[in-house]
């Protein structure tokens, strides 16, 4: 639960340039062109530069953020439900691994969901404390 109303919920999960401050070893964010479905999302992160792409969009509603090519691909569904003056914030994340990768998939999978288990208290902490 984000004590925030849903629009400021979403302007703040939306700035991309802010993302570093809550999204575990992201050192650096940008977006190419307006938030919608298509859109590309440059990031760095492990001393690499990477990319994701918005795969779909619910303005204040939803946003998957798809990211991986070859073995892996996750995909990181953020949706926003008003609850009074607050909103409620979850996180649902499916890794996908091609068929070369079938035996190592639980290992993947509990890696990114440790790698990612504070993002939503981060979050939190983040908007609730933002100017």
């Amino acid at each position: 639960m984000v004590h925030l109303p849903t629009r400021r919920v979403w302007a703040l999960l939306t700035d991309w340039a802010a993302a570093p401050a809550w999204m575990p070893g992201i050192t650096e964010m940008h977006a190419n062109g307006p938030t919608e479905a298509g859109m590309t999302i440059d990031f760095h992160s492990g001393g690499h530069e990477r990319n994701a792409t918005v795969t779909a969009l619910l303005a204040e509603r939803s946003i998957t953020i798809s990211h991986g090519a070859g073995d892996i691909q996750t995909n990181y569904l953020y949706e926003l439900a008003p609850d009074g003056d607050d909103t409620l914030l979850t996180l649902t994340v499916d890794v996908v691994v091609t068929e070369t990768l079938a035996e190592m998939a639980p290992e993947i999978r509990d890696e990114v969901a440790r790698a990612d288990a504070d993002q939503l208290a981060a979050f939190k902490q983040f908007a609730e404390s933002a100017p």
